[in-house]
């Protein structure tokens, strides 16, 4: 009797060690790379304990918190140390640059991090003209990738837009954005 108790304590054990499990951090829902994490955009799952994997422990969330996506995140994935940094996420050659958009701007089912839009200059309230009198040329529409978009302001009704484009492309940009005088287009995916 005694035998069959500890072979079954010893079968009891064993199992338990081959199904270990680590509780580590996992994403919520999706996180465009350059955003900085939130403990929202987390959660945590219970995985088999396995040295090929690894994922972040989840009692590290408060490390993670603040931190920026390095590559997009997507849910359901396990978070990693090589996906996250405190770097910008900007890669060579990239700028990121503010657009405070307001209603009529930019398309009314809002933007997402990650869609691909084309940012198109507008004359503004008047047009602009050259010195003999004919409409002035206006400026190419400019690529772009929405990094962030930020809550709409309840007082001016603005929403600033983070995105992400060429570096030569930013001066021209951030002088339409502190104009105003500019429309954001959503691009289908893969243009």
């Amino acid at each position: 009797m005694l035998i069959v108790l500890l072979g079954g304590l010893l079968a009891f054990t064993a199992g338990q060690m081959l199904t270990a499990h680590d509780e580590v951090l996992a994403v919520a829902r999706d996180v465009a790379v350059g955003s900085t994490i939130s403990a929202d955009d987390l959660t945590t799952a219970s995985v088999p304990a396995d040295p090929s994997l690894r994922p972040i422990a989840a009692e590290q969330l408060s490390q993670i918190v603040g931190l920026v996506a390095q590559v997009p995140l997507s849910r359901g994935g396990l978070l990693t140390r090589a996906q996250v940094g405190a770097g910008t996420g900007l890669g060579t050659g990239e700028l990121l640059v503010a657009l405070p958009l307001q209603d009529g701007q930019f398309p009314a089912r809002g933007l997402a991090p990650g869609q691909p839009i084309l940012i198109v200059p507008t004359p503004g309230q008047t047009a602009l003209t050259t010195d003999n009198g004919s409409e002035a040329p206006t400026a190419r529409s400019i690529d772009a990738i929405v990094a962030e978009v930020g809550q709409t302001n309840p007082t001016t009704q603005v929403t600033v837009v983070d995105v992400r484009l060429p570096a030569a492309d930013g001066p021209t940009v951030a002088r339409l954005a502190s104009t105003g005088n500019l429309a954001v287009v959503l691009l289908p995916e893969g243009r």
